[in-house]
Parts: structure tokens; sequence; C-alpha cells
């Protein structure tokens, strides 16, 4: 007897930020066969208004597809709209569906919830099998809706956005900026001695030149492989005030090690 090879397809799935449209949210999802969609919303103030389309977005998916769409919902343990959350959150979505075709759809939400999808679409679209951003046109807008009608109808066209690429540090700058970090959170100041002690006990080589800690090979080698990098990037500065130069994280360093790291 011949035993069929079974053969794995990549899935449709579809990030879908809730805001107050039903129909832009789950129209592109039947017009796309979407396989799964993460309806995406964050416990904000609006909570009951937000659970109310949520609901009715999902009786909608049910009732129009032809075939079983898987529903998933995540950020709700999120209490307020960010970016660097938001983006921390896709992130996670992304890795998990790495090997599928990934749809944002960035008319839903807030404008907060679009510029999160535009950039994850960018910063990850290496790292997927493709990851596509797109715009859901709505036949018309609504004036003045109420708390339980949708600001606008209808879904005319779905435009597929350009997905540029933005380069991403390499891993091992993120590496020795997360270690930075933990040092920081000890409310340890950061010297380039301590942070070389460090990366000695993670086992992480600055030369393969045999040197003592004080040698100024090791010095040069952490600045030149480590230090300006992560300057370059933005994500730590140099206070000189004093004698030893302290390494200090920038909030855009914060945000990068929010989204890129757990």
């Amino acid at each position: 007897m011949e035993t069929k090879k079974k053969t794995s397809y990549a899935r449709r799935v579809h990030i879908v930020p809730v805001g107050f449209d039903i129909d832009r949210a789950y129209m592109p999802l039947i017009e796309m066969e979407a396989d799964k969609v993460y309806l995406f919303a964050e416990k904000t103030e609006r909570e009951e208004q937000l659970k109310y389309f949520i609901n009715e977005i999902r009786n909608k998916i049910k009732e129009k597809s032809s075939k079983p769409i898987e529903i998933e919902q995540r950020g709700w343990d999120l209490n307020k709209i960010d970016i660097y959350p938001t983006l921390k959150e896709f992130r996670k979505i992304i890795d998990d569906e790495s090997g599928n075709d990934i749809f944002i759809n960035v008319s839903t939400g807030s404008k907060k919830h679009a510029i999160a999808g535009m950039i994850a679409s960018m910063i990850f679209k290496d790292e997927v099998r493709s990851i596509t951003p797109y715009y859901a046109v709505p036949e018309r807008y609504t004036d003045s809706p109420t708390n339980k009608e949708q600001f606008s109808t209808g879904c005319k066209d779905i435009d597929i956005l350009p997905n540029y690429r933005i380069e991403k540090p390499p891993d091992e700058i993120m590496d020795i900026l997360e270690i930075i970090d933990k040092i920081q959170k000890r409310e340890e100041t950061v010297t380039k001695k301590i942070l070389i002690e460090e990366l000695e006990k993670a086992k992480i080589k600055l030369t393969t030149k045999k040197t003592s800690k004080n040698d100024a090979g090791i010095y040069n080698a952490l600045q030149r492989k480590y230090l300006k990098p992560l300057t370059d990037w933005g994500y730590i500065r140099m206070d000189s005030r004093s004698k030893r130069p302290v390494i200090e994280i920038t909030e855009e360093g914060e945000n990068a090690l929010l989204f890129l790291r757990n």
C-alpha cells in the first residue's frame, strides 16, 4: 500500500488591530482567504466598547467566511496604546508565525497601531517567509458615530503597501546592550572595566591575543567592536565628566531592548 507524504503549506496569517471599525477588520480576511487572524486590542479606558467591536468582528468572520478562520486575541494585557510595547507584541506574533505568510492591517486601530505595523513589516522583513502591510479602503465614513456604530462601513478596495527594509542591529551588538542593561539594573555604574569583567564572565572574547585585564588592547577592542557601533546606533552615550567614562543606555536603546529582546 502506497503512503502519501504529508506536505505542509504556509498559512495566511493576519494581524488586525481592533479600533472602531468592523467591516475593514473582517472583510479583508474573507477577500484574502485568511487562515488565521490575531485580533489585537489593549485594555484601555474604552474596554467595554472595544469588547463589543471584538465580538462583532468575531461574529462576522464566522458568519461570512466559507471556511474556518482561526481567531486569537492578543494585547489585552497592555493597559494603553504605545508604539514600543505594541511592537514587542507584534514581534512575538511574527516569531510564532515566521514560517507563514503574514499580513498586517494598518487601517484599523489607532495611528500608533499603524506606525507599529509598518515598522514591524520593515524591520522583521528578512526574518519571515513574507510580511505584507495593507490598507483597507472603506466605502464611506460615518458622521458622528455612536458608541456601538463603526467609524466607517464597507471595504471597496485593499491597497498593498510598499514594504521597504529597515536595517536591524546585529545580534552581537544587542547582546552587549543587554549586558549593559543588566549591570545598570543592579544599580551599578557601568564603566569599561566593569563591562569587560562582565564580558569575561559571559565568555565573550574581545581579542584572541593573550592580554591582561588592564591591557590597552582589550579596551581598544571593546571600543571598536561594541561601544562605537552602539554609539552610532544611538543606543548608548559616554559620560566623560569623570576620569572613568560612564556608559549609559539612551531612551532609544531602552526602546530597542523592549521590542527586540524579551
